[in-house]
This record gives C-alpha cells, sequence and structure tokens, in this order.
C-alpha cells in the first residue's frame, strides 16, 4: 500500500490511542547505502535482511534496466513484532494493513512487520508446510513503491504500481546464488480463483483505489498481468503501450483499448494464464556490501522510537500536548540523548509550543552544534509565532537557521521545505535561493505530492505556466476526477483530516490544477496570436 497515511486511510479517520504503539525494548538500528533500518530483531538477523535489501534493489534495478544514480536520500524502514503493530502506527484506528510506504518532509519512510504468518497454502514452485515469513515479501512490496515514484517520474495507474510491487516483491532468495522471480503472491491468488475477479476493463480504466469495489482482486489481477506481460511479449509490448499513453494523459478507456484491442479476449487470457503461472529461476553472482554495523539502541532511545515511527505515519492534534509532555519526561531519563532532543524538538513544534521548541533546539544544538535537526527546529521555533506584519529582521533571523542546516546537509530536505515555507508563512512570493532551495527538495523527493504541488504553485505565480504543468502532469494523471459532487465531498474529507492530524495537507486537487493551468497556457496563445500583426496576403502570378 502506497502512501497509506495520506490518501487511502482517510475514509475511514475516526478518533486514536494516544500509546497505541510498538513495543519499546531493545530497538536497533544498521545502515547501508541505501537503507536506515530500525529493527527489533536480532543482529545477525537484521544483517541478513539489510543485504538482503540491497541486493533485492541491485536486482531490481538490472531487472528494469534503470541507469539512473542511485537517490542519495536513503528510505528508512521501521519493522515492528508484529501486522498488529503496523496498524498501531496510524494516529487512528486500522486494522488489515500489513505495511505501508509514505514520504514527509524528512524523507521517505516505510513500516513493515517481522513476524511470521502461518499458512499452508501453496505458491508456484513452492509449498509452506507449517509457516511463510510474509514480512520480507511486504518490505520488498512497500519498497518498489518508493522504487518507482524515486525513479519514474510519472503516476503509473493503481493497478499497475500494485502489480508491479507484488510481481517483484515476491522475489526470493533461496541460497546465495539464486534468485526467484514471479512466484505468486500468497492470499492474492487465491482470492480469484475462488471467484474473487473483476473484469480487466474496469481494472485497466481505475484511476485510484476508489474506482473498483474489490481492492484485493486490484492487487491481485494487477500482479498477474504483470506476470503475463513480463513472459508473453505481445502482451509486454501491449503493455508498454498502454503505460505510455497514460503517462502522455490519454484517457484510461481509449488507452486500454488502443493497446489490448478486444478486452474481453484479454480478459479470458488472464483467466487463462492462472493455470501456466511459473517463476523465474536466475544464477545469482555473490555480492559483497561489505562489513555492516548493528548498533543497539539505549533504552531511553527504544523508548522515543514510538514518537520517532509517529513522526513519519502521524499524530491526532488533539493528543499532541500530552505527547510532548510523555516524550519530554522520557528525554530527561538521559540528557545527553541527542536522538531524543531531536524527537522533542519537532514534537514541540508540531505542537505549536515553539517557545519551547526553542529551548529543546538549544540543548540540542548545545550537544551538537552542526545538527541539521536542531538548527531546522530552531528556525521553524522562531518563525512559528511570526505573521505578515512581523519584522524583515525577524523573518531573516528564522531563515538564517534553516540556511545553516541547508549549508550543512546536501540531502536534508527538510530544512529546504521549512525555509521555503516560511514566505508562504509571511505571504509573499518565495526569494530565488527559497525557490531553488525547493527545487532541491522535490529532485530529492519526487514522490512527495505535497513538495510537487507547492513547486507548481511557485512556478504558475512567476508566469512560468509550462513549467507548472510538467511538473504537476504526473499527479494529476493519476489523480481521481469525477463527478462535482463527489469531488466536494472527498474535499470536504480531506479538509477535516487536514485539521484533525498531522502529515495530512488538503490542497487544490493535482488534476483541478493541471485543467486551471492548461487553461491559462491556452488563453496566453490566444493572447500572443491575437497581438502579432497580421501578415499581408502575397499575390501570386500566372506564367
Amino acid at each position: 500500500m502506497k502512501n497509506a497515511v495520506r490518501r487511502t486511510a482517510l475514509a475511514g479517520i475516526i478518533g486514536c490511542a494516544l500509546y497505541s504503539s510498538p513495543a519499546l525494548a531493545d530497538w536497533k538500528v544498521a545502515e547501508t547505502e541505501n537503507f536506515v533500518y530500525y529493527s527489533q530483531s536480532p543482529a545477525e538477523e537484521i544483517i541478513e535482511n539489510t543485504k538482503n535489501l540491497e541486493k533485492f534493489n541491485a536486482l531490481v534495478r538490472a531487472l528494469t534496466n534503470n541507469t539512473k544514480p542511485p537517490s542519495p536520500v536513503k528510505v528508512v524502514i521501521y519493522e515492528v513484532a508484529t501486522m498488529e503493530d503496523v496498524n498501531a502506527t496510524f494516529p487512528y484506528p486500522s486494522q488489515g494493513v500489513g505495511g505501508y510506504y509514505s514520504s514527509t518532509y524528512m524523507g521517505p519512510f516505510l513500516v513493515t512487520f517481522r513476524n511470521n504468518l502461518k499458512t499452508a497454502e501453496k505458491s508456484v514452485n513452492r509449498t509452506q508446510q507449517r509457516s511463510y515469513r510474509w514480512g520480507p515479501e511486504v518490505r520488498q512490496h512497500e519498497y518498489l513503491h518508493h522504487y518507482m515514484y524515486q525513479y519514474f517520474n510519472a503516476n503509473y495507474p493503481t493497478w499497475y504500481s500494485e502489480g508491479f510491487a507484488e510481481y517483484y516483491g515476491t522475489m526470493a532468495f533461496p541460497d546465495e546464488s539464486v534468485v526467484e522471480v514471479g512466484h505468486a503472491p500468497f492470499f492474492r491468488l487465491t482470492a480469484i480463483k475462488g471467484g474473487n475477479w473483476m473484469h480487466v476493463r474496469e481494472l485497466l480504466t481505475a484511476k485510484s483505489y476508489a474506482d473498483v469495489k474489490n481492492i484485493s482482486a486490484l492487487y491481485a489481477q494487477g500482479w498477474l498481468l504483470t506476470h503475463m506481460a513480463s513472459q508473453r511479449s505481445d502482451r509486454g509490448k501491449q503493455l508498454q503501450q498502454y503505460l505510455q499513453a497514460i503517462v502522455d494523459g490519454q484517457d484510461y478507456t481509449e488507452a486500454a483499448e488502443a493497446a489490448f484491442g478486444d478486452l474481453d479476449q484479454l480478459n479470458k487470457d488472464l483467466k487463462a494464464h492462472m493455470d501456466s503461472l511459473k517463476a523465474m529461476k536466475l544464477s545469482l553472482k555473490p555480492m559483497d556490501f561489505g562489513p555492516l554495523a548493528v548498533r543497539e539502541l539505549s533504552d531511553v532511545e527504544s523508548e522515543m522510537m514510538r514518537y520517532q515511527i509517529r513522526l513519519s505515519s502521524g499524530f491526532a492534534v488533539s493528543t499532541l500536548p500530552l505527547v510532548v509532555k510523555t516524550a519530554n519526561e522520557i528525554a530527561a531519563k538521559e540528557p545527553g540523548s541527542i536522538m531524543a532532543w531531536e524527537v522533542v524538538a519537532r514534537l514541540e513544534n508540531l505542537a505549536g509550543l515553539h517557545d519551547q521548541a526553542r529551548q529543546t533546539a538549544q540543548r540540542l544544538l548545545g550537544l551538537d552544534p552542526q545538527n541539521v535537526i536542531g538548527l531546522t527546529e530552531m528556525g521553524r521555533a522562531l518563525a512559528g509565532p511570526l505573521t505578515a506584519t512581523s519584522s524583515d529582521e525577524e523573518w531573516s533571523e528564522a531563515r538564517d537557521w534553516m540556511k545553516r542546516a541547508i549549508a550543512i546537509s546536501a540531502v536534508a530536505s527538510d530544512p529546504r521545505i521549512a525555509l521555503f515555507k516560511t514566505y508562504e508563512q509571511q505571504g509573499v512570493l518565495p526569494s530565488i535561493e527559497a525557490q531553488n532551495r525547493l527545487v532541491e527538495a522535490f529532485q530529492l523527493l519526487p514522490q512527495n505530492d505535497e513538495v510537487r504541488y507547492l513547486l507548481a504553485r511557485d512556478f504558475e505565480q512567476r508566469g512560468l505556466i509550462d513549467d507548472a504543468i510538467e511538473i504537476i502532469k504526473p499527479s494529476a494523471f493519476g489523480s481521481f476526477d469525477g463527478d462535482d459532487s463527489e469531488k466536494r465531498k472527498r474535499k470536504r474529507l480531506a479538509d477535516s483530516a487536514a485539521q484533525r492530524f498531522t502529515n495530512i495537507t488538503s490542497y487544490e486537487s493535482a488534476i483541478d490544477m493541471l485543467k486551471r493551468l492548461q487553461e491559462k497556457q491556452d488563453a496566453e496563445t490566444a493572447e500572443q496570436m491575437a497581438a502579432e500583426p497580421a501578415q499581408p496576403a502575397v499575390a501570386s502570378t500566372a506564367s
């Protein structure tokens, strides 16, 4: 599930429990080239999992012919103990979510679980008689959402986003020299074989989860169609044609019919493909990722992990005062803990307690004068109480702290976005420097829809309509465009959620912005044509 916090979970938002969180003890962390991995697992298991993730990332890059340089921003993974603990990280009651991926100003993150699920179900080329480690597949699935949105500047149909993640997410490593690609995902195939099937036309024309009645079938058939396209060159070419048409903004139904032809026949072929499933077994050369250190968090750091995770996944605004109080009490047990005071400073600014946040940031910078989070939160604390009538000196002082953080880290998106948003808060056009910093944040976090929207809006305000259109297009082509009544209902829901929960914002929809920008573009073109002097007609003579 991609961006569960921001999008799909909005429909069921009600209340929350303050202390619904993973268990506290024995958290550890390991860091590799592409990942920061937090877990309560034994150190040897963390080493195995992180190396497998690096191996998985390298293989997916090879299988998708991705030659782009790796992102400098590492993905933070929070591996909690159980599936119930995953659901407890949401700021509202949730159940049935095995993992999720999203991004905040701090960067991309995903939440998965460790424990095994008992099953006796069969998968392609394998049968698990007692238990099946579903956790690794969920982790790979959620990372693939990041991979797709980080490296491919397009908003693909929801079914393909999930089908792509399911197809490569079931990649297995039976030993160090073998990788298996194309296993059927557990619990998915059983559902559609039992009659839980939607016509492929409904699948191919769905822009979002809300466009289908059967989410389980969307996952399963998305995987099945991706699998068929990988093993049948004719269907593979058709899939690429369809996806390119969607990326170019073509109507979903027209794109599907133009690429695949008879959709009734495709539906029959897809059902038949269930009886000829095969997984590819590929030889694998040894990959050496070097030694990997695992650090055990202190008792206070382990206690703070519940808040570290929720800073990414979100809080109910009403709980923040008590959250801040409790976090301060925990941090006070270990006054020298940088991680603890980083979390507290962020929480205090989030709660609007800017005087407290300023004092905490001072404490943090006393421990580490170059601490990027401390510098950023100091700037936020100073900017928090300011208004449009505040002096230029006050605004400048707040921004200087953020600029110091930016100068220290080339990969920190948070201070770059914070600097830009001070101008939004002041009600003035951002400086060129602030705009450039937002461009840098967008390059670091292309998957973050809010950053994309802010940048497109900034270009629009500067009269750069063509640039604004190119920025917002990938989000707009995959967003909901139903009737006005349904759109108003969704907007009311988003506005309510933004008021009640952190990490949720409510702006103009991407597709509405695109339509408005295109109207501006057409109007400008018409004005330019009207302003051009008419060319005199050239008389012709016959010889």
